[in-house]
């Protein structure tokens, strides 16, 4: 599940004002608890939203009037599990300026389609008000707030289908039916990359294929297990864009995903025993990323990997 939400356009006066407060304003009505904010790429910091912006939003009871604009930095935009923008052009330059974050830079209405389906034929842009009269904002609110709902209602339906994936080699076999049921129990959807018996087999294999999964998008978080969680760890942690935590408690589990913002667990079999390995798995599962102090240091592990 999306924890944080961060909306970019250019100026932060106009387009990106209406999508964070009016994906913040939905959100709360559906009882989603999303960190959101905005941001321009060429934002002049500190400057007060288009009068327009606030009118069109004040018809729908929501004051913007405290925004002020701030630049796009490296800081800001690693804290966000999502960056959305509101051209293609907006998101090529962020991409541009951080291609390791390719896996979680959208355009708006890429993702703004009902659940189930992708995207069909060509993706509009959001249109650009920023000096047009005021039934331009509000065709620009339209556009922004359907897009912005389906979203939420997207989100809403899968708050509990959150997608893993999970491996292991020969070492954790045995105990990776038991985790995914367990996984499965909690209302998660698992799926088995293998491997599918105890016949020796490579772990960095297992390890990669569940590293680019999740780093593509295509899974929100993996499990990997070995022996001792040692190998899928150092394994994994090789393909970019994926933070592999090992834990052998409950402890480390948890802080893996405060304070790292591991997006894979590793545990090993033959150090872990099945119970304590359920309750590592579950308190992973349990805990938030705080962001904070700590983006900016994973900031910094993966400007290494950029490296």
């Amino acid at each position: 599940m999306v924890k944080s939400v961060l909306f970019i356009c250019t100026g932060n006066t106009c387009r990106s004002v209406l999508a964070e407060h009016l994906f913040r304003h939905y959100a709360s009505q559906a009882g989603l608890e999303i960190k959101v904010a905005s941001a321009g790429l060429h934002a002049q910091q500190g400057r007060e939203a288009e009068q327009h912006t606030l009118a069109v939003l004040g018809e729908l009871g929501i004051d913007a009037g405290l925004h002020r604009a701030q630049p796009l930095h490296p800081d800001l935009i690693f804290e966000y599990d999502l960056i959305l923008t509101m051209t293609a052009a907006q998101r090529e330059q962020v991409l541009s300026l951080f291609p390791e974050l390719k896996p979680k830079v959208f355009l708006l209405k890429e993702l703004a389609v009902p659940s189930g389906q992708e995207p069909g034929g060509a993706l509009k842009d959001i249109l650009d008000p920023f000096g047009q009269p005021l039934a331009r904002y509000r065709e620009s609110r339209r556009e922004i707030k359907t897009a912005v709902k389906q979203l939420i209602q997207n989100w809403s339906e899968g708050r509990a289908t959150m997608k893993i994936v999970i491996g292991a080699d020969h070492g954790g076999f045995a105990v990776k039916k038991p985790v995914i049921e367990f996984l499965e129990s909690k209302g998660f959807q698992v799926e088995d990359f293998g491997t599918f018996s105890e016949e020796s087999c490579d772990y960095p294999e297992i390890a990669h294929k569940v590293g680019q999964a999740v780093a593509s998008g295509q899974f929100e978080a993996g499990v990997l297990i070995c022996g001792t969680g040692i190998g899928v760890s150092l394994a994994a942690n090789k393909v970019p864009g994926i933070r592999a935590g090992l834990a052998h408690n409950t402890f480390s589990a948890r802080m893996a995903k405060a304070h790292n913002n591991c997006n894979i667990l590793c545990l090993g079999a033959r150090v872990t025993g099945i119970g304590l390995m359920l309750d590592i798995v579950d308190a992973y599962f349990q805990a938030e990323y705080e962001g904070g102090r700590h983006a900016r240091r994973v900031a910094m592990i993966e400007e290494v990997q950029k490296q």
